[in-house]
């Protein structure tokens, strides 16, 4: 009996379909990876700033930390300045996330009202993050970098003051005599002095005097 030729055999002796096998990127894997690294560091060093300032943070200290040597802390971060000025970025994210709770289509007044509540939220939730920002504050006079992004957390966080402002101006909930803008300084720069009156006399100084004060200078006049 003639018997039915047989299929040609595979390199590796056996006959497979052969089936397509997508295969991920290295470098889209790695990514995630690089991200994650490179988090942990900012947050290393914000802890450290926290705990020692600007002036005492060492590098080998932020390594040691995450667990890493110098040189693999380099290859995310090329130099101490790069890695300062992620660490104002990682305080941008604090500010934007760390909030207290907020009514429902809030007006005008209620809603700088919560931004002051938000203050003493993020103090009690967070209470290192004055003092990051006030040392970042201060290197921001000489490095340009962390200037240029303190700069932009300044005029995001004006800009939204002066919409409450103008908004409540319109309503007629403060008062309109106000230059919103010009109000919106007079809130921020408030806000900013009493977190520095709080760090050097933090059972003397009253928050809530202050922004009453503050409040009855914005409300209308009778």
């Amino acid at each position: 009996m003639k018997q039915s030729p047989k299929p040609p055999r595979s390199r590796t002796g056996t006959t497979k379909p052969k089936t397509s096998v997508k295969k991920s990127s290295p470098r889209a894997a790695a990514k995630p990876a690089v991200d994650d690294r490179r988090a942990e560091l900012v947050r290393a060093a914000y802890e450290l700033i926290a705990e020692k300032g600007l002036e005492e943070l060492r590098t080998r200290d932020i390594a040691a930390k995450v667990g890493i040597n110098i040189a693999t802390l380099h290859y995310y971060f090329d130099t101490k300045e790069a890695l300062v000025a992620a660490v104002v970025d990682h305080i941008m994210q604090m500010f934007r996330t760390i909030k207290a709770p907020q009514v429902e289509d809030p007006t005008a007044l209620e809603e700088l009202r919560h931004l002051f509540a938000t203050q003493s939220h993020r103090r009690r939730v967070e209470p290192r993050l004055d003092f990051v920002v006030q040392e970042m504050m201060l290197r921001g006079r000489r490095d340009e970098r962390v200037r240029a992004r303190l700069e932009v957390m300044m005029l995001l966080w004006n800009g939204r003051v002066e919409s409450i402002i103008e908004r409540g101006v319109r309503s007629g909930e403060l008062s309109r005599s106000l230059d919103p803008k010009v109000a919106a300084g007079v809130v921020t720069s408030c806000m900013i002095g009493s977190n520095l009156q709080h760090g050097v006399r933090p059972t003397t100084f009253s928050f809530e005097a202050t922004y009453t004060s503050l409040l009855s200078w914005l409300l209308p006049k009778p």
